[in-house]
């Protein structure tokens, strides 16, 4: 996305609500835009003679806005550009993403070998700013409690990675993996993970259970809310 996107989203993030007349065309016209307020994440209230738009799920507006806008570049404009989404100017500011790790074996990490079977019994995840990861089976995992228990469901062949935040690009340019799963919560913000992950790793898998479709077939709803 564009500079343009990134402000207008943040001043939403910030004010939980601005007038319609502040919002660029350009970003009211985006379908990302009316995607947002298709799923009810935004809304238009009146306001005197006109209208406000309103932040009327703020988790799933956060959620939203922490995915579109991870450590990785924004596109150009004629004004410049910012390399990070936190930050308001051109220069590059350096990142220490923070990842937490989950593993039943010993690992490759920051050219060290660290046994995770034992920081993950003694503690429960090991929690490190890595330069280098190496394994043979990686399974990314969205949510924090699924996280704290993905090996009840996958085993304990893989080495179980949640990052603190977002995952950029340059944070997964640091690990080395023979094979990826990707265990996402399948909404907007977890499919736009999955993609994400995929640029990096051509060999990415999205987790699907074997009952997926019961599974949705049960628990899904549309975008307003009805029964999909």
């Amino acid at each position: 996305m564009k500079e343009v996107d990134f402000k207008t989203y943040q001043l939403l993030l910030v004010n939980k609500c601005v007038s319609k007349s502040v919002i660029p065309k350009s970003v009211l016209h985006s379908d990302t835009f009316q995607n947002l307020l298709q799923a009810e994440i935004l809304k238009f209230s009146k306001l005197g003679r006109g209208f406000k738009v309103e932040v009327s799920k703020e988790i799933e507006f956060e959620k939203f806005f922490n995915s579109s806008f991870p450590e990785q570049e924004v596109s150009n404009t004629k004004s410049g550009n910012i390399k990070k989404y936190r930050n308001s100017k051109a220069t590059k500011v350096d990142s220490s993403p923070i990842f937490l790790f989950r593993g039943f074996s010993a690992y490759q990490i920051n050219e060290q070998i660290i046994d995770l079977q034992e920081q993950t019994r003694d503690f429960g995840l090991f929690s490190v700013i890595p330069n280098s990861v190496i394994a043979d089976k990686i399974c990314f995992v969205e949510n924090l409690e699924t996280f704290l228990n993905a090996e009840k469901l996958l085993g304990y062949e893989f080495l179980f990675v949640h990052k603190y935040g977002r995952i950029g690009k340059e944070s997964l340019s640091m690990i080395e993996a023979k094979e990826i799963l990707v265990f996402v919560d399948y909404d907007f913000n977890g499919l736009d993970e999955y993609l994400r992950i995929k640029e990096v790793f051509g060999n990415a898998e999205l987790y699907l259970p074997n009952n997926y479709d019961e599974l949705f077939k049960k628990h899904s709803t549309s975008l307003k809310g009805n029964k999909a």
